[in-house]
């Protein structure tokens, strides 16, 4: 019976607990960035032409960030460091848009998130 008791309490105390949350980052704060370059990119395939407005800012650690955009509407950013010889990259986007990002495997192809094509 202590058994039975003890199983169910494990069992209640499992299915109790809160599934751990993705972490979630702020776009970093570019205005204090040096604006590289912007270009325009198809990150949407069934939306015609170049619709995404990809900027490129240099941080003073010399990290670039780059800013991706669908109609004013930020929905992903990247982070790389041009002197790392492991090229760590990594790639965030507002799965929601909260503005609050998730990073996402950089290896994956990815399109505009859902929410933000209610801008067309």
């Amino acid at each position: 019976m202590v058994k039975h008791v003890t199983l169910l309490v494990l069992a209640l105390v499992v299915l109790a607990a809160p599934l751990s949350a993705q972490q979630t980052f702020r776009l970093p704060d570019v205005r204090s960035m040096k604006h590289l370059t912007s270009k325009q990119v198809d990150r949407a395939p069934d939306i015609p032409g170049n619709e995404t407005t990809v900027d490129y800012y240099a941080a003073p650690t010399g990290e670039v960030i780059t800013v991706y955009s669908y109609r004013g509407n930020r929905v992903a950013f990247s982070t790389h460091m041009n002197n790392d010889i492991q090229k760590t990259y990594r790639l965030f986007m507002d799965l929601t848009g909260t503005g609050l990002f998730q990073e996402i495997n950089r290896g994956t192809p990815w399109t505009l998130p859902p929410w933000s094509r209610q801008f067309r």
